[in-house]
């Protein structure tokens, strides 16, 4: 190069160029240092922070909500105090109406069906059903049915809402074999003129002879066949195992084979029932 292209290459400045490790393990840590991130205790606090954030935020919001149902209350006058009570009186007037309809339809008592002309007329007379099928031909299906019958009372006098019945099912085979009862005893359930629930023998009671007026309440109010509200009734231990419905109990006696059935749960039984 000419004398003057060397001088200004000399006083060019250089670019800056960090110098890299030649050891292979120092240049595998070169590239893999972090870069102004967050170790594990800091992204625990920040979790911890973004919590406390969103529970005071749901505090706030409640308190709001609660102050503004006060003021709400305080500011009603007395037109809309009497309406309050209006709506309340038109509500237990409608309630006790219901009531008595029901008592007239037997609702409050655990009634014996004498055959299965009786049961197709209770079905469509009435919005829910609860009908015990059972044999006593034998010492053992008579205790079962005696257990079944000491709930079964009690709940017909707490649950007015619900009919509760029983009806032999070896008196009526033609309806045990359209409703597919093959195991004794069976709760079947019906609902708007639709069978709609069932238990077969213990297995879903806790799959004991011991099991509590509560344990059946609870499975019978799972399916909505009573009005149940878990949160105010008593809960009970082994939940999952009491609301499991078991399609076979090897303990139990089957009296119709299965196979005869044409019509099974949301049946309608207008069109065989005449």
């Amino acid at each position: 190069l000419p004398p003057k292209n060397r001088a200004n290459q000399a006083t060019r400045p250089r670019a800056f160029a960090p110098e890299m490790s030649t050891d292979p393990e120092n240049q595998m840590r070169e590239v893999h240092l972090p870069q102004g991130g967050m170790n594990a205790e800091q992204k625990l606090a920040q979790m911890k922070a973004k919590v406390a954030t969103q529970m005071m935020r749901a505090v706030k919001d409640t308190e709001k909500a609660i102050d503004d149902e006060i003021e709400t209350l305080e500011n009603l006058n007395k037109t809309d105090l009497e309406n309050i009570r209006r709506k309340r009186i038109i509500e237990m007037k409608k309630k006790a109406e219901k009531m008595a309809q029901w008592r007239q339809k037997g609702h409050g008592t655990y009634t014996e069906l004498a055959d299965q002309k009786q049961w197709f007329e209770e079905v469509k007379a009435n919005e829910r059903t609860i009908c015990l099928f059972y044999r006593n031909t034998t010492n053992a299906s008579d205790k079962y049915t005696q257990i079944l019958d000491k709930h079964l009372q009690q709940l017909a006098q707490k649950h007015m809402e619900t009919r509760f019945l029983k009806i032999n099912a070896e008196k009526s085979p033609f309806l045990a074999q359209k409703l597919n009862i093959v195991l004794l005893p069976t709760i079947l359930c019906t609902k708007d003129n639709f069978t709609h629930d069932r238990i077969e023998g213990f297995d879903p009671l806790g799959g004991t002879e011991s099991f509590t007026t509560e344990t059946l309440r609870a499975r019978l109010g799972k399916k909505k066949n009573i009005d149940f509200d878990p949160l105010v009734d008593k809960p009970l231990a082994n939940a999952k195992r009491m609301y499991h419905t078991s399609t076979s109990n090897k303990t139990g006696k089957s009296i119709y084979a299965s196979k005869l059935a044409q019509l099974g749960d949301d049946d309608d039984w207008d069109d065989i029932s005449d």
